[in-house]
């Protein structure tokens, strides 16, 4: 096998526990949670960055809070949101995303890093004073200036991060509709990303079709972009989370499992993927 076909079956991670990395390549490290909290990353971890999603900053700044044309702000409280979503309009979210990038680099003693929750909220935000007056100037209409917006902020970053920009995408590769839902434009992100990743989470992973139609379809919107698919690992059956693995090695260039506390089962599902 040569050595960049060895590289791709590899498998990497998301995780919390320090002996995983420089055991599974690439190994992110969640420096930045979508509760506000701060984890530092030992030395080999990719930082990873929850920039537009933060339970705390929503609390102590819920002028910040993504809201709708009702005024409904994107919290756990009011629909149907994980967290709270702050707004990327806000001048002073963006400067402390940007800050949270430059000390994960500074701390991580490395130059790569993933963007997390780089996104609107969903459909219909967001409506807050900010994104108001933000659209009005720009003439754009509404889902033109959200990707403006969001492609502007990752060209903000590319000029920080001098390694590989990875970026999360929602599992959602139907045409449009990553633009229209969550103001991600991801032709004009090729551009600014060394590539994409998209988990695709489930508890159980019992059946595998529905795996194997968001890959097909993100391999089709991406159209040769480095790719990466993220799978849950954490208390999901190994020969689950192994069906879901073949299905996702088959599309994906990389494929991570996230949040998988048990290092041997972890070595297994490499060599699982190293077999093919």
């Amino acid at each position: 096998m040569s050595e960049a076909g060895a590289n791709a079956r590899r498998l990497g991670v998301v995780t919390r526990y320090k002996e995983h990395v420089g055991a599974f390549s690439p190994a992110f490290w969640e420096v930045k949670d979508v509760s506000g909290a701060w984890v530092a990353q030992p030395l080999g971890a990719i930082p990873m960055v929850s920039c537009f999603g933060d339970n705390r900053l929503g609390k102590a700044h819920p002028e910040w809070i993504q809201i709708d044309q009702a005024g409904t702000p994107a919290t756990r409280a009011s629909r149907y949101f994980d967290w709270t979503a702050i707004c990327p309009s806000q001048p002073a979210v963006r400067q402390l995303a940007r800050d949270w990038v430059r000390r994960a680099l500074e701390a991580s003693g490395g130059s790569d890093l993933r963007l997390d929750d780089v996104t609107y909220a969903r459909q219909g935000y967001c409506y807050c004073p900010a994104c108001v007056a933000g659209m009005a100037a720009s003439g754009l209409d509404w889902s033109a200036y959200r990707q403006q917006t969001l492609t502007s902020f990752v060209e903000e970053v590319r000029q920080i991060v001098p390694g590989s920009l990875y970026l999360t995408l929602y599992p959602d590769p139907y045409p449009g509709h990553l633009e229209d839902r969550f103001g991600l434009n991801v032709d004009l992100l090729k551009s600014l990303v060394d590539a994409f990743i998209t988990p695709i989470y489930d508890l159980t992973y019992s059946t595998t079709y529905w795996v194997e139609d968001i890959a097909h379809g993100f391999v089709d919107r991406l159209a040769g972009s480095p790719w990466m698919i993220e799978l849950y690992g954490l208390d999901v059956p190994e020969s689950a989370v192994g069906r879901a693995l073949d299905v996702a090695a088959f599309y994906a260039d990389r494929v991570l499992i996230a949040y998988e506390r048990d290092l041997d089962k972890l070595k297994r599902l490499e060599a699982r993927l190293q077999g093919g």
